[in-house]
């Protein structure tokens, strides 16, 4: 081949490829872009918190699959990239940086973990990335930033609650255990300004490590102050299970006053008779009503089972929060201030998990109801 034959050939090929390149970052013929819209995720996918982040997922997938299946958003497809925020604020963090300077992400779902959202927040909120939580309750969260929402309550109301009932049932001196992790401690730290204030005593506050298995040394020293009540906050039911096993083994019979995975069901099939009369408060949830039972039905069908490890309305927010996501990029495309000023509009959406409205802080304005397990069943106080 001579010369003059190359240079054609590599003109020829030159040419080729500038017009697969505009061929495949162009718009549709009608003038719509048709690349799918990448969406963000953060949740703990090992671990202990991996038992309901991997849970999570799926009901995420099985809502964006829908999505999809219904014509996606003006005609793009939405595609997920998951990261591993491992229940942690460090990872978190990571999660985030990579999804937004290198998957070029402008909205993320999670985190789940609320050290997860507490993690990734700031970056969100420096890069006006949207940050959209299903399941994160810190207190915390509330001032976190402009661009960092849920559509689940604050855990505020729930620590409350809580502090306000053992008051009411005359236990007005507690001993406190607390997993070390940012959603605990908040949540801790809303009982006790409630339950002092309305002249209540907190005669220790013990906290554990999240790797921790044996809590003896810290029930021991609850036990000697003799409370009214204990006070138990996990981050995860495996670690709940745990506390209340050791609790049972030192003799301690004190009330149980908790959190929401209290009605986890493996916490009522393993522990049945350790969380037996605890008090609780959790967001306020009707999975009888039709949405509710549709969705649940329809993880049933095409997993075997729900989760164990988490209350319902978690499966409930998760797929909310994706199709209220899906219409925000509807009305907005990728355009983040359109999409914070949407989230702000939220008032009285029906979804899955009930009417939802979106406040000033970017939080959901439902709250949580108190409830108990007796005979080995969740019901109203």
């Amino acid at each position: 081949m001579d010369k003059s034959a190359k240079w054609v050939l590599s003109i020829v090929v030159l040419l080729l490829i500038v017009v697969g390149l505009f061929v495949a970052f162009s718009p549709s013929p009608e003038g719509k872009e048709t690349r799918p819209i990448k969406l963000g995720a953060i949740m703990p996918l090992s671990g202990d918190a991996a038992a309901y982040g991997i849970p999570i997922q799926q009901a995420t997938d099985l809502a964006i699959k829908e999505i999809n299946a219904a014509g996606g958003v003006d005609g793009r497809m939405i595609k997920v990239v998951y990261e591993n925020g491992a229940c942690a604020g460090k990872e978190a963090t990571s999660a985030a940086q990579k999804l937004i300077n290198v998957d070029k992400i402008k909205v993320i779902l999670g985190g789940l973990c609320s050290g997860e959202t507490l993690g990734a927040a700031p970056v969100a909120e420096e890069n006006k990335v949207i940050l959209f939580s299903p399941g994160s309750g810190s207190p915390d969260i509330t001032k976190s930033g402009d661009y960092i929402f849920r559509n689940f309550p604050s855990d505020a109301t729930s620590g409350g609650k809580v502090a306000q009932a053992a008051i009411d049932n005359g236990h007005k001196k507690v001993a406190i255990i607390a997993e070390q992790t940012e959603y605990a401690q908040a949540v801790k730290e809303v009982f006790k300004t409630t339950f002092e204030a309305a002249g209540g005593e907190i005669l220790t506050d013990e906290s554990y490590a999240s790797d921790s298995s044996d809590f003896r040394t810290q029930l021991t020293k609850m036990k000697a102050t003799n409370p009214d009540g204990l006070y138990v906050l996990s981050q995860t039911p495996a670690k709940y299970g745990l506390v209340l096993k050791q609790i049972s083994e030192l003799g301690m019979n004190q009330q149980i006053y908790s959190n929401e995975f209290s009605a986890a069901e493996d916490i009522l099939k393993d522990y049945k008779e350790e969380i037996e009369g605890a008090i609780y408060a959790e967001p306020s949830f009707d999975d009888k009503a039709p949405k509710a039972k549709e969705l649940l039905d329809k993880i049933l069908a095409e997993h075997g089972e729900l989760s164990g490890a988490l209350p319902p309305v978690y499966f409930a927010t998760a797929y909310d929060a994706v199709y209220l996501l899906k219409d925000a990029l509807v009305e907005c495309g990728e355009d983040t201030d359109c999409i914070k000023k949407f989230l702000y509009g939220v008032t009285d959406r029906a979804g899955t998990a009930g009417m939802l409205t979106i406040d000033e802080n970017g939080d959901a304005s439902f709250s949580y109801v108190l409830r108990t397990i007796k005979d080995g069943k969740a019901m109203d106080v």
